[in-house]
């Protein structure tokens, strides 16, 4: 992908409303920030239609700019906001004038919008959804929640910072009690301070990791929808499974969208640790001199190894948006790819960050020090717009059974290219000649917990011959390689005579010499103005202790002195 420059979001960060709180505000109004924000960094990109539906290099670049670190919520809504909903609503604006105003109000964030998609008794597996859209006898329709199972479960529905909100609802449309499959509805859910009369939203807890999105459960009770509220037609589907398939279409490009924000998490948390490894010393020995903590190896290990996954998921994730609206590619093989991509990027996200949070020390389990969010995030990313588990079942078992092909090794003798054709051997000699092989028991007991194994084994290669071919650095390119390999030693000795020795003497080496370009590498990752963890810098961390409640007194009190000790229990008592 060609290299562009866009307009620079470094200006947000002096802005009032984009400033670290490090204060203990109310839930709600951390919630109002956050959707103040992502109007104003939509309004910033100023998506146009043909950006959201032909994927263009503005969109993609939105998805992983640095201000993801800044407010990664804010990030999540923009998500939303221009994927799911504007690209499902963009797909049928082409042939529907009469959309094109919304769509608009969309990308500018005039409106919040939601994508309600699972509910509460369906998960993955969606397509048996039970909410209702019936049609009346006025060409308008009725959208009902029939049970407590078919509420719409997670996507934001309460009424936030005066701002109007809107939702594609995915019904099952029923015609003169007829099941005509699964359509997207456009459902207005309220003005921005009171909800639409039948809509009800059910404010739950946060998920882990305090501040995050305002979480709701939503049910429909009677809700009149306008005809115009349909996309799609009425026609009952040949193919009930392909039309809802087709309708969820922009889940794909959510898939690969969403697991984009993982580089910039990678950059901040890389970053933190490595400065403040920096300037942190510990005493060598009694008496001895004072030295940076990230002399040791211990130390500076998972920063370097960090700093070789960022260098080649950049290069992964150009190479594969490029792929992905490449429409001479089977549709099959560019959504297998945005699998691919986030089975790799949560992978490489959900160790990596787990590790520079250890050698973070106490530091690093602070919300105010970022990195447990960006943990949180990717955790939650595992399952957002599909649960990585369940399509790595699905697309290796597709590549398994040969429904379709993958762009094949560019480098095919490299060490993780024969370590991805090893795996995939090894599960096609498992198989049977029985077509409904992968439907059977023992499909179940023997290939299917190896699956997402091998759809990271195809990931890892994937990477590095993207970031070969982009030109990374080549001691950066064989720390991954390095890194990569650890994730399966065994394999490497069993089959290629790699020994553990080896191995190890091959990271050993990839680790000297990056080491010494490590404080340039850093400051390369042009991450430094979204960060604001204090634990960066000494005027950082003092100010973060004055913005926080300061207790002082003139009491005097000897918890060692009997009377002094009753004197406190009395006024306990009190």
């Amino acid at each position: 992908m060609p290299t562009q420059s866009y307009p620079s979001t470094l200006g947000f960060l002096s802005q009032d409303l984009f400033r670290p709180r490090y204060e203990d505000i109310p839930r709600i109004e951390h919630v109002e920030y956050t959707y103040l924000r992502a109007r104003e960094l939509c309004r910033h990109y100023a998506l146009t239609m043909d950006d959201v539906l032909y994927y263009s290099p503005k969109f993609w670049h939105l998805n992983k700019d640095g201000m993801a670190v800044v407010d990664p919520i804010a990030q999540a809504l923009i998500s939303i906001q221009t994927n799911l909903v504007a690209g499902t609503i963009a797909t049928y604006a082409v042939k529907r004038p009469d959309l094109r105003p919304l769509f608009e109000k969309i990308v500018r964030f005039d409106v919040a919008t939601s994508f309600m998609l699972n509910e509460i008794g369906h998960g993955n597996d969606a397509s048996n959804l039970e909410t209702t859209a019936t049609l009346r006898s006025d060409g308008g329709f009725t959208l009902q929640s029939p049970t407590p199972d078919s509420y719409k479960f997670m996507p934001p529905s309460m009424p936030v910072a005066g701002i109007p909100r809107v939702a594609v609802v995915f019904a099952r449309l029923m015609v003169d009690g007829e099941d005509r499959g699964v359509r997207p509805f456009i459902v207005s859910l309220g003005d921005g301070k009171k909800m639409c009369t039948g809509v009800t939203s059910y404010l739950i807890p946060p998920v882990a990791c305090g501040r995050m999105m305002d979480h709701a459960i939503t049910s429909f009770h009677g809700v009149s929808l306008p005809p115009n509220a349909m996309l799609g037609d009425l026609a009952k589907p040949d193919n009930f499974r392909e039309a809802f398939l087709k309708a969820i279409g922009r889940i794909g490009a959510g898939t690969l969208a969403l697991s984009l924000w993982v580089i910039p998490f990678l950059k901040s948390a890389t970053f933190i640790v490595g400065k403040y490894s920096m300037r942190r010393t510990v005493q060598l020995g009694l008496g001895g001199d004072r030295a940076p903590i990230i002399s040791f190896r211990t130390q500076h290990m998972p920063v370097l190894h960090a700093l070789a996954q960022i260098s080649v998921l950049e290069a992964f994730a150009d190479w594969a948006t490029t792929q992905f609206t490449n429409t001479q590619l089977d549709p099959r093989s560019r959504y297998g790819i945005a699998v691919i991509v986030k089975a790799v990027f949560v992978n490489h996200g959900q160790d990596t960050l787990a590790g520079l949070i250890e050698r973070s020390g106490a530091q690093g389990v602070f919300l105010h020090n970022q990195m447990t969010v960006f943990e949180a995030l990717t955790r939650i990313t595992t399952i957002a717009e599909g649960d990585i588990q369940v399509l790595s079942i699905r697309l290796a078992t597709e590549l398994l059974i040969g429904r379709y092909k993958l762009p094949s090794s560019t480098k095919p003798l490299c060490l993780l290219a024969q370590h991805e054709a090893g795996i995939i051997a090894e599960l096609e000699q498992t198989q049977n000649t029985d077509a409904n092989f992968h439907r059977g028991e023992e499909y179940n007991a023997r290939i299917l917990r190896h699956c997402r194994s091998m759809v990271v084994a195809i990931g890892l290669r994937m990477a590095y011959e993207a970031a070969a071919e982009a030109g990374v650095d080549p001691d950066l390119l064989a720390l991954y390689e390095a890194g990569a390999m650890r994730s399966d030693s065994s394999w490497y000795v069993e089959n290629l005579g790699l020994k553990r020795a080896t191995q190890l003497e091959m990271e050993r080496k990839a680790l000297d010499e990056v080491f010494p370009k490590l404080d340039k590498l850093l400051d390369q990752l042009d991450i430094e103005p979204y960060c604001s963890a204090p634990m960066l810098s000494q005027s950082r961390w003092e100010a973060l202790i004055k913005e926080n409640p300061i207790y002082r007194g003139n009491g005097q009190w000897d918890a060692l002195a009997d009377d002094t000790c009753k004197k406190a229990e009395k006024l306990a008592r009190l």
